[in-house]
């Protein structure tokens, strides 16, 4: 079971920093002072200093929503370019080079 643990938490663990920072960019977003999206933008740049001195996260829906959309965004980013890595071996040769003698 610990084994189990340790290979899905660990790798994951740095997605739970992705989450609070963007939940508290949602936070700094929320707390920022404008009507609309442009004003709060510019808004958000003064509230972002006090939202990311607290630790704790609060209860504000979308500030969890901001952070799980940041958090999951960065996974698929990783995952894509995980994928699309061309796996190259090491003192081998690769592709049609090994037919050439």
């Amino acid at each position: 079971m610990n084994e189990k643990i340790r290979k899905y938490l660990l790798p994951n663990l740095p997605y739970l920093m992705v989450f609070w920072f963007f939940a508290q960019l949602g936070e700094a977003y929320r707390l920022a002072a404008g009507a609309d999206f442009a004003h709060k933008l510019i808004g958000m740049v003064a509230a972002i200093n006090p939202a990311l001195q607290t630790i704790g996260l609060g209860l504000a829906p979308l500030d969890w929503l901001v952070g799980l959309a940041g958090a999951v965004t960065i996974r698929l980013v990783v995952y894509s370019k995980v994928k699309k890595s061309k796996k190259f071996r090491r003192d081998l040769e690769y592709g049609s080079a090994r037919w050439s003698a």
